[in-house]
């Protein structure tokens, strides 16, 4: 959860709403924790290294407990491990995280279906580009 580092809670008025610095911009903002959420936020259950307002929902998945308060620098950030180009060099869709694929085409989501889960980077690309896609890894 690389953002993490960047944000703490620099002052809290309640258990729900906090003042949190942004190191990389150093933005002073409030944030609320969303009422949906404040579970899982007082569990406190999180990694160290994770932002402050991190929680795993489930064993896949992630969530972002001030969503809708959330700093620019959250709003803005797009996490994504890879794009997909189609045969005119259009983007066909991207991947988000590990192995999330994140497309609206429905032959690019069959094609992807037949990628083993543990597909390297190379062989993803290979298994793409016989169906007439080009995956480009982002770093």
């Amino acid at each position: 959860m690389s953002l993490g580092r960047h944000i703490t809670i620099e002052r809290s008025l309640s258990h729900v709403q906090h003042f949190c610095r942004v190191a990389v911009t150093g933005e002073l903002l409030p944030v609320s924790i969303q009422p949906e959420y404040r579970d899982p936020y007082a569990s406190g259950e999180r990694d160290p290294t994770w932002c402050p307002f991190l929680r795993r929902a489930d064993a896949d998945s992630f969530i972002c407990t001030i969503y809708q308060t959330r700093p620019r620098i959250c709003r803005e950030f797009r996490c994504r491990t890879m794009l997909i180009y189609d045969q005119n060099g259009n983007e066909a869709g991207y991947v988000k995280g590990r192995r999330t694929l994140v497309s609206d085409d429905p032959c690019l989501a069959d094609a992807w279906r037949e990628i083993p889960g543990d597909a390297d980077d190379a062989t993803l690309k290979e298994l793409l580009k016989k169906h007439g896609y080009r995956a480009e890894p982002l770093e």
